[in-house]
């Protein structure tokens, strides 16, 4: 008996845990006023070839090698990449 409550108590905290996790992500990655610049800024970077290597190696690696997936997923790890440095340089401030 001891040990069903000792699982259920376990249980509640991962809940817990996952269910606080998921809410900071979720604000993280909440779209802002900016985004659509960022998604401009990124987007040109790429079609300039003007990109960061490591960010482009991520991205192949997620696509699995589709150069189409590859270059949205590269857009989106772009725009995240630029929206933390945006709140980087607002808490310094």
């Amino acid at each position: 008996m001891a040990t069903v409550f000792a699982f259920l108590a376990l249980a509640l905290l991962v809940g817990a845990c996952y269910f606080i996790y998921s809410r900071t992500t979720a604000q993280a990655h909440a779209p802002d006023e900016n985004d659509l610049q960022r998604f401009m800024i990124a987007n040109r970077e790429l079609h300039l070839e003007r990109i960061d290597p490591a960010l482009w190696d991520d991205a192949i690696r997620i696509a699995h090698g589709d150069e189409g997936v590859a270059r949205a997923r590269y857009i989106e790890m772009r725009v995240r990449q630029l929206k933390r440095e945006a709140q980087a340089s607002e808490s310094v401030s």
